[in-house]
């Protein structure tokens, strides 16, 4: 079940589960989808995220009782128009990205350290990440930063209790159940495994490209140093 809250003079959030899972992942994409398009002319922003999604509307076409009783209306018709079906389909839909990772200790200050927490060694360490396929749920903290799920119970490494200043563009992280990947150079505290080639945001374009989305199925898939070269990656920080 739905529930609605005020979220300030401008947005309101819907929640619709608890914790995390396939089925509210989808039903959140379908939704999105579904405001933007029927609320075009009141909202100025739809946010997805791990278990809510956040609607941001324009004060100047409406108000917050006005936006909450049509979202009432959609997410009623949304339930009764058989969601169920509609989520299985969008699963089967959901857009499959491969990401090339380079390994190598030289950009992956944290990978022995992973291997040690995990009691196992580095090539297994890179074998179940590489082998799991990761889901996007949210998009936050920097343009193209996707929040990923369900890292692998054994690489459930902690937060590093000091964040470091510089993580560089491309750094592949992992942090408790979620992973993710810089888009950018930036600080965080998330523990550093390897590095991917590939630009995840592109602020030149127009409007800016933001390579992965809400409800994506993501793999990594391992390169050699090599490669990670061929393919763009830098070496350096």
């Amino acid at each position: 079940m739905w529930q609605l809250q005020d979220a300030g003079d401008e947005s309101i959030i819907i929640y619709l589960a608890q914790t995390p899972n396939e089925t509210v992942l989808q039903r959140i994409r379908l939704l999105v989808d579904l405001i933007r398009d029927s609320l075009a002319g009141w909202v100025t922003d739809v946010v997805p995220s791990y278990c809510s999604i956040t609607v941001y509307y324009d004060v100047l076409h409406c108000d917050a009782q006005a936006i909450a009783r049509r979202l009432t209306v959609l997410l009623q018709q949304f339930e009764a128009d058989g969601a169920g079906r509609a989520v299985r389909d969008s699963v089967e839909r959901a857009r499959q990205v491969e990401l090339p990772v380079f390994y190598g200790r030289e950009v992956a200050p944290d990978l022995q350290r992973v291997a040690e927490f995990a009691g196992r060694t580095v090539e297994e360490v890179v074998r179940l990440h590489s082998e799991t396929e990761f889901r996007v749920y949210a998009l936050g903290f920097r343009p193209g930063f996707a929040y990923m799920g369900e890292t692998p119970e054994l690489l459930r490494v902690p937060r590093l209790d000091t964040p470091r200043r510089r993580v560089p563009m491309g750094a592949v992280a992992i942090a408790g159940p979620q992973a993710a990947v810089y888009p950018c150079e930036s600080p965080g505290g998330w523990n550093l495994i390897g590095r991917c080639p590939v630009a995840l945001f592109d602020r030149r374009e127009d409007p800016p490209r933001v390579l992965l989305q809400v409800g994506d199925r993501v793999r990594f898939t391992p390169v050699d140093r090599a490669t990670f070269l061929e393919l763009g990656g830098v070496l350096d920080g």
